[in-house]
């Protein structure tokens, strides 16, 4: 510490004096910010009341709907990167990919007949060259 008294930082003579006239401008403040608030939750209801309106007068629509008006729109404005994603996504819907599809099927060789299995071999090319005996 160099040669005089440090100070906290945090010590009351630190604090501004409060006056009148900071006082008026402090309420001067309070107000602004209050009605600033009050404008701002006005804004929202009226937002949120004009959603309620606009849901209510669109026709029920389903995801795939939206997604074909989505790209629609999109071509109209010439934005066909937005396009091709917007009909990937649509293709998704139309034609799912069968790795997506869980597909099971359950072959039992034990209630297959012989010709049964040996049409199976002859159609996939199982056949394996053995030694004949």
């Amino acid at each position: 510490m160099s040669g005089g008294k440090s100070r906290n930082v945090n010590s009351l003579a630190n604090l501004k004096l409060i006056t009148s006239e900071t006082a008026r401008n402090n309420q001067k403040k309070s107000t602004q910010s209050r009605l600033a608030n009050i404008q701002a939750r006005e804004a929202f209801k009226f937002s949120a009341k004009n959603f309620v309106q606009v849901m209510k007068d669109l026709p029920e629509m389903s995801s795939l709907d939206v997604i074909k008006m989505a790209m629609l729109q999109a071509l109209q404005e010439d934005n066909i990167e937005d396009a091709a994603r917007y009909a990937g996504m649509l293709a998704e819907y139309q034609a799912p990919k069968l790795q997506r599809i869980e597909q099971n099927t359950t072959t039992r060789i034990s209630d297959m007949s012989d010709e049964d299995l040996q049409n199976i071999i002859d159609q996939e090319g199982l056949k394996k060259n053995l030694p004949e005996e």
